[in-house]
């Protein structure tokens, strides 16, 4: 019912601004729709999992577990250069 009226991409994105370094998310929902989530929070540098449901293997649902990693970017060469 609602798979049209939200943008994945944007949902996380602002989930990222919102969570501190090692924050979880926790989503529960069908195999597809996690996998996309999985392919996005890894481009995130998110690290993610994808468990069965409490109700064993067979049922249509997972759960996934995203942890937001802290990182930085390299320095840039420019700003080494700079210097000298």
């Amino acid at each position: 019912m609602y798979v049209l009226r939200c943008d994945l991409t944007l949902i996380l994105l602002e989930m990222d601004r919102i969570l501190r370094p090692e924050g979880t998310v926790v989503l529960r929902d069908n195999v597809e729709t996690l996998n996309k989530v999985e392919k996005i929070v890894k481009g995130m540098k998110w690290k993610s999992q994808i468990v069965d449901h409490e109700k064993g293997p067979f049922n249509p649902e997972k759960i996934l577990v995203a942890v937001k990693t802290y990182w930085t970017g390299q320095p840039s060469d420019k700003n080494n250069n700079n210097n000298n």
